[in-house]
């Protein structure tokens, strides 16, 4: 009790505290992009690592070969030379790409027959541990048939960087004016990469992807004028729907996934696995159109919130995104580069007076949003992957209020997601 009275040990205790302020300003700094209104599930830890890599590791030359149900689940990853042009770098690819998933296919039904990793070289002791195996013939069967391409976004997500730069500001103050939370302003990034001009095959355009139908709630659409394509105006339509989506739903997940999904869809979902938490309607429901796209929209969401937060101070700026080395095994194809230059064009206007049609990704952030366009998990040029499969149709996507009609298949890849072309899958993430 005498040393309290100590001035020496006072002194002691002071320095102490002053050394931990720092560490504890760190932890709330490093807290700053967690927020209550979107929590980060366990289960959906390894759908926001794997976006969070498409977004920031893998450029438009690189094929990512993955499980489409476990996204922690990688094979490799395929590369071209080729750094613009989407549909040019999958044209490259698809070759490599068919080789490598016919490896990793005969890989996993060797497997469920009973060869020993030992028995079938590199490759396979790796398949095995991905897998946890010894495991399920039935688990590794469905994986061989499960195995899905998704395209780099790297470089469409530093581009959306630094459009967002200028438009942010104003943008959260709008979604704060509505009462909706201002980290909601990550969506366009996962729609459209912060490209106004964006307009997608279903018919979404601008910067938050209203289709029509749903855009004329909200806005102003005639022949002489689409507010769709104003950032601001159609800013302030997303605060509403995602507003009338929250009242709704009583939960932003679920108001987030119902952008992409319908209001009804969701509601339908919840109703079906008899909860309200996003990662049971993920693990648990399959629905016609809740697909690939819808499965990832959330997951999507956090890792495009995670790359924008640096600029949500206000004060920000875009922070260059370098490679970082890859653990799964690079397959590369060197390609010639042509010997006339390419022509970069400039960036659109931010009101364009015509609709452009925003190239889309490869595949289906993904993806994109708003109920609208049914399955979009990557916007305006629409996250890309690449499949082996015929693309099915595309699926007209729901009005937020309606519910989806019943589809035969996923409009992202083979089974669900997506859909997958024979090299080019249309995106399925709600994004680009």
């Amino acid at each position: 009790m005498r040393n309290v009275h100590n001035p020496s040990c006072f002194v002691v205790l002071l320095i102490g505290i002053l050394t931990m302020l720092p560490r504890i300003a760190a932890a709330d700094a490093s807290n700053s992009a967690q927020n209550t209104h979107f929590p980060r599930p366990i289960a959906l830890a390894p759908n926001v690592a794997f976006w969070k890599q498409v977004y920031t590791d893998h450029g438009v030359g690189d094929f990512v070969l993955h499980d489409r149900d476990n996204l922690a689940v990688v094979y490799t990853v395929v590369h071209v030379s080729e750094k613009h042009n989407q549909a040019r770098a999958a044209d490259l690819a698809k070759p490599e790409i068919e080789r490598m998933r016919n490896k990793y296919r005969d890989i996993l039904v060797r497997l469920a027959e009973g060869a020993t990793p030992e028995e079938l070289g590199a490759g396979a002791q790796r398949v095995a541990e991905s897998w946890g195996c010894p495991c399920a013939p039935d688990i590794l069967r469905r994986a061989a048939e499960n195995i899905r391409v998704q395209q780099g976004l790297r470089e469409k997500v530093d581009e959306g960087l630094r459009r967002a730069q200028g438009l942010l500001p104003k943008m959260m103050s709008i979604l704060r004016q509505h009462d909706v939370p201002a980290e909601l302003v990550a969506l366009p990034m996962v729609e459209s990469t912060f490209n106004p001009a964006a307009q997608s095959k279903a018919g979404a355009v601008g910067l938050w992807q209203f289709i029509r139908s749903t855009g004329k709630k909200y806005l102003t659409i005639t022949r002489k004028r689409d507010d769709r394509r104003d950032p601001l105006r159609a800013t302030e339509a997303a605060a509403h729907l995602l507003r009338n989506n929250y009242a709704a739903l009583g939960s932003w997940p679920l108001a987030i996934v119902a952008y992409n999904h319908g209001n009804a869809g969701i509601q339908t979902a919840s109703a079906a696995v008899g909860s309200r938490s996003i990662e049971d309607i993920v693990a648990r429901y399959n629905g016609p159109r809740f697909g690939f796209a819808s499965k990832n929209f959330y997951a999507e969401f956090l890792a495009a919130l995670d790359v924008v937060h640096p600029l949500l101070g206000g004060h920000g700026r875009p922070v260059e995104i370098k490679t970082r080395q890859r653990a799964v095994p690079q397959t590369l194809i060197p390609v010639p580069r042509p010997t006339v230059p390419e022509i970069v064009p400039l960036e659109p206007p931010v009101a364009p007076p015509l609709p452009v049609e925003a190239e889309r990704p490869i595949e289906g952030p993904p993806l994109g949003g708003d109920s609208q366009l049914a399955e979009r998990p990557v916007g305006a040029e629409e996250i890309a992957a690449v499949s082996d499969v015929p693309a099915p149709p595309a699926e007209t996507p729901p009005d937020p209020g309606s519910v989806a009609p019943p589809v035969t298949g996923d409009p992202s890849l083979p089974d669900t997601p997506p859909s997958e072309a024979p090299t080019v899958d249309s995106q399925e993430t709600t994004s680009p």
